[in-house]
């Protein structure tokens, strides 16, 4: 049974939470604008997809030294926008915030994402055409010979976000018995999530007031983590907790949440 329950969400600012220890950071990332045609707009599928796809790319590029990132999934969320069915031109339905702690992959399905993505995009796939990763690729990470992960980008569209702000939980604060497995069954294909169980050693933790110049780069899944790090020692966190809140600081007539989150497939040398 899944019920709402009270915890300590602390404020991250300033507290040195890294992808490989705790598996999400906060980082300045103003949004890019587009050369060809302006801003970037959010509520675009053509501009997500496109610029805005590349501008991730880049930045988790950039901060995790991998030689390749792709981006190839995302989802757009805004209450009111689920609310009145709103649709993104040439995509998909605008979801709500999330508020289920969930982990977006398993070690199952991660590995099973990655195959996916050197197949030929299926109906429930974002970018069409070519595989996303040649076969050489996969089989190098599949074997083990190559470093894998998954890192999604979650940024506030609007801000200061005032609502359902995002929490992570420290990966070093999961037992591997927290976890619950929940399989997803999309058009083409089935996923699967970890759920959690409520444990007071949990530490969750949230950057208040986010505005559109700032994203939180969440690890969804790493092939060389661990699902039970230990503090203070060499393990990388394999994935990171993750949910939307209700923040009892919310102003009393706070502006309603829309976020951004891609899902890129990140591939390391070594």
């Amino acid at each position: 049974n899944w019920a709402p329950m009270n915890t300590i969400v602390r404020n991250g600012r300033g507290m040195g939470l890294n992808l490989d220890d705790n598996g999400f950071e906060l980082r300045t990332e103003p949004l890019k604008s587009d050369a060809r045609s302006g801003e970037i707009d959010l509520f675009k599928e053509a501009d997500i997809v496109g610029p805005y796809y590349a501008d991730c790319e880049a930045l988790v590029r950039r901060v995790t030294g991998a030689s390749k990132v792709v981006a190839f999934d995302h989802n757009v969320r805004s209450e009111r926008g689920r609310s009145a069915g709103q649709r993104i031109p040439g995509g998909n339905l605008v979801q709500g915030p999330a508020p289920l702690v969930h982990g977006d992959y398993t070690a199952a399905s991660a590995p099973r994402r990655l195959l996916q993505l050197g197949d030929a995009p299926k109906a429930n796939d974002v970018r069409k055409g070519a595989p996303l990763l040649d076969a050489q690729e996969v089989s190098a990470a599949m074997s083990g010979d190559r470093r894998f992960g998954i890192i999604n980008v979650w940024r506030p569209i609007t801000g200061p976000v005032e609502e359902r702000p995002l929490a992570c939980c420290d990966a070093r604060s999961v037992s591997a018995s927290d976890l619950l497995t929940f399989f997803i069954e999309y058009a083409d294909r089935v996923g699967e999530n970890y759920f959690a169980r409520k444990s007071e050693g949990h530490s969750w933790w949230f950057f208040p007031s986010m505005t559109p110049e700032e994203v939180i780069l969440i690890k969804t899944w790493d092939s060389t983590g661990v699902l039970e790090p230990r503090a203070g020692s060499e393990d990388r966190a394999a994935f990171a907790l993750h949910s939307a809140f209700a923040d009892p600081s919310s102003p009393p007539e706070p502006k309603p949440r829309e976020s951004m989150e891609v899902r890129c497939v990140v591939l390391y040398d070594a």
